[in-house]
């Protein structure tokens, strides 16, 4: 009889380090395929460009839930063992990287806002000066066009730009405010992991 009860005793008492092993492959192969995915996102860099920038980092945050899930898993599997601190300390500095980040969005936001806001303004005034001129010489005009036609497609115009920069103006700050805000929490999440998994090994 005890030699039989012994192996079920083993193999409960290993049940726990197996779980736990399952969590580090899963973890590690959510981390795996995270940076695949963000190395060809991020190829090839353009870090001049704003544009580039915030879409790059748009991906990033949008994508960044399978980092926290796979570092949350590893630190998971690592809590009776030697890694959790140097992993906790990973997820630390991470969820710093994803803080400062935010600022980088919202600096880059603001200007990608004022270029659309300056490239409409161009456009409207290059047209604008096309009708003046059109209005200053009423030879040029053909005979369907008269100057009360010029003044309508002004005012249209006007109100189409106003349109167009305010249209400019909530599709980059939508796409800004919700960079920022997965940035934000994953950035948050992280360092509740690194933190837990640090005073979980103190215990």
């Amino acid at each position: 009889m005890a030699s039989a009860s012994t192996p079920a005793s083993l193999s409960g008492t290993n049940r726990p380090d197996r779980i736990m092993g399952i969590f580090q492959i899963i973890g590690f192969v959510c981390l795996f395929g995270f940076t695949l995915n963000m190395l060809v996102l991020f190829l090839p860099p353009q870090l001049g460009d704003a544009l580039w920038r915030v879409g790059f980092l748009q991906q990033f945050g949008d994508r960044s839930l399978v980092l926290l899930l796979g570092v949350g898993l590893v630190i998971a599997g690592s809590l009776n063992g030697r890694g959790v601190r140097q992993f906790s300390l990973f997820a630390l500095f991470l969820g710093a990287i994803y803080l400062i980040t935010c600022l980088l969005v919202v600096r880059d936001t603001l200007s990608l806002r004022q270029q659309a806001l300056n490239t409409i303004s161009a456009q409207e005034t290059q047209v604008q000066n096309q009708i003046r001129n059109a209005q200053a010489n009423p030879a040029a005009l053909g005979e369907n066009i008269t100057a009360a036609d010029l003044q309508r497609a002004a005012q249209e115009l006007t109100g189409q730009a106003t349109i167009a920069k305010q249209n400019a103006q909530t599709t980059v700050l939508k796409t800004g405010i919700t960079s920022v805000i997965n940035l934000v929490a994953v950035g948050l999440g992280l360092i509740g992991l690194g933190r837990y998994g640090l005073s979980a090994r103190k215990r």
